[in-house]
């Protein structure tokens, strides 16, 4: 019996494709709140390209270690943190909360939501099932909510969370379990729909959960790699869910 769905969000749910944003110009955008601030504090900081390329060197090492630690998760304020204090300032003197809050994150310029997403989401709301989110994210959900706000299509989900929160990436059985008990449903009565082999679907399968590639811009499916379904848009999950699942339209 069919009980939940989870998503993944970056290129799942939202299309990046027409991002019209530069990382440096963006990330200026985001740290620039945290950067004047600090400025009241520390007049003296250094200026700000020097804040974001350090930030920019930290990211990239903390993403390319999560590979060597058990997929353990980059976390955004860690990150943050570290920029901070390898420019000098004292950690006891950093109160990471607030910095937080300052973080001037949102939707990127060009980011949308696919077609049918919210068509999708809304036909699932209102079947009954549970709908989750889980994403690779090293940003705390608190912050991709303000996408999922600006998008609209925060409401439809019932449970959501990042690898950040959580602690581990995908394909890590940990993430997948934590959305699951989150929705509270065993792996055997859940769907994972995502983009990546690896991470989606290997993933989401070693959990126990079914997993549907949605096969975006001609991706390939490495050896050994076998999801339970293939789409190629997220509306043609309702012809796999009658297949697997014929009663669950029944609330609708």
């Amino acid at each position: 019996m069919l009980h939940a769905v989870v998503f993944d969000l970056d290129d799942t749910l939202i299309d990046w494709s027409g991002c019209r944003a530069g990382w440096t110009e963006v990330t200026i955008e985001h740290i620039r709140p945290v950067y004047d601030y600090l400025l009241t504090q520390d007049p003296f900081l250094p200026p700000i390209e020097t804040v974001i390329e350090t930030y920019s060197i930290l990211i990239d090492q903390s993403w390319r270690g999560a590979y060597l630690r058990d997929w353990d998760a980059p976390r955004q304020e860690d990150i943050l943190r570290q920029t901070l204090t390898s420019l000098g300032l004292e950690r006891e003197r950093l109160d990471m909360d607030h910095l937080q809050r300052l973080f001037a994150w949102g939707l990127m310029p060009g980011v949308r939501a696919f077609a049918d997403t919210e068509h999708v989401l809304r036909t699932l709301y209102d079947s009954g099932l549970q709908i989750g989110l889980l994403t690779n994210a090293a940003q705390p959900m608190w912050m991709r909510d303000r996408e999922l706000d600006e998008l609209g299509i925060r409401p439809y989900f019932h449970f959501r969370t990042t690898a950040g929160d959580v602690g581990k990436m995908k394909p890590h059985p940990a993430a997948f379990q934590a959305v699951l008990s989150g929705l509270g449903v065993p792996p055997e009565e859940a769907v994972y729909v995502g983009d990546r082999p690896y991470d989606d679907v290997a993933g989401a399968q070693s959990a126990g959960m079914r997993a549907i590639f949605i096969r975006r811009n001609g991706t390939t499916l490495p050896e050994g790699i076998k999801p339970n379904a293939i789409i190629y848009r997220l509306s043609d999950m309702f012809t796999v869910f009658d297949l697997w699942y014929p009663a669950w339209r029944k609330a609708l």
